[in-house]
């Protein structure tokens, strides 16, 4: 029992860590002069309340409670 219990607890553990690696590598930010993005906040209610644009120059413009920017969608500068 004790071994089964530390192979899936290993198991677990090795998984979180896969989670997190593939996670931090698709969240990041536009690359200045290359790419734009957004992101928009939403409460409980599934209403936008806030968000934020990244311009190819690397501005930030806000709105409403933007929070921190997560799930940014990217696109290319024209």
């Amino acid at each position: 029992m004790k071994i089964r219990f530390r192979r899936t607890l290993l198991a677990f553990a090795a998984a979180a860590a896969v989670l997190f690696v593939v996670g931090t590598a698709f969240a990041r930010f536009p690359i200045q002069g290359k790419e734009w993005g957004e992101w928009t906040r939403y409460d409980s209610s599934g209403n936008a309340v806030g968000g934020g644009r990244i311009e190819c120059d690397g501005s930030i413009y806000t709105w409403g409670d933007a929070g921190a920017p997560h799930g940014i969608v990217i696109y290319p500068c024209r």
